[in-house]
């Protein structure tokens, strides 16, 4: 099997997904919520935990992989899963440290203000204020990997035993 279109077709579905923004907004009907500085904040940080630990679960499932590759001459089926749990596992690691390099940036642009408002709906606001990419858009984008990746890497386990 060719392993290059399948990393091609990984990115390009990123950019498009992550370039269709507007278009899922209207099909979901989505608007911003009201939050409140401290709430945005508090928000921030969890992600930001939330994206560490996953980042580290990822690797660590990586280095498992690699444990269980004794015999690299009867991988069968087996490579071709632990392909694309290190694809996806991969994507999602890229992208976990893409949102995490632009938490920063949304925690600057939050509005102080004791009563909530909509400014301040982290997942409507954009990873970086030059880009149009939102912090929600791209965390459902890394979710989407991850749970592709543990599907990939259970039947590479599976396929190993």
């Amino acid at each position: 099997m060719s392993y290059l279109p399948c990393i091609v077709i990984v990115s390009v579905f990123s950019i498009i997904y992550l370039l269709s923004e507007k278009l899922i907004n209207r099909l979901f009907n989505s608007k911003p919520i009201g939050v409140t500085y401290e709430n945005a904040t508090a928000s921030l940080e969890k992600i930001s935990s939330w994206a560490m630990w996953l980042t580290s679960l990822q690797t660590a499932a990586m280095a498992a992989m690699a444990l269980l590759i004794k015999d690299t001459n009867q991988l069968g089926t087996s490579k071709d899963y632990g392909f694309f749990a290190l694809l996806f596992f991969g994507a999602s690691i890229i992208l976990s440290t893409w949102l995490l390099s632009g938490i920063p940036s949304v925690q600057q642009r939050l509005i102080n203000s004791v009563k909530p408002e909509t400014e301040n709906d982290i997942y409507v606001m954009r990873i970086f204020r030059v880009t149009r990419i939102t912090l929600g858009h791209l965390s459902g984008l890394i979710h989407f990997y991850f749970f592709v990746g543990i599907i990939f890497f259970t039947l590479f386990i599976f396929s190993r035993f």
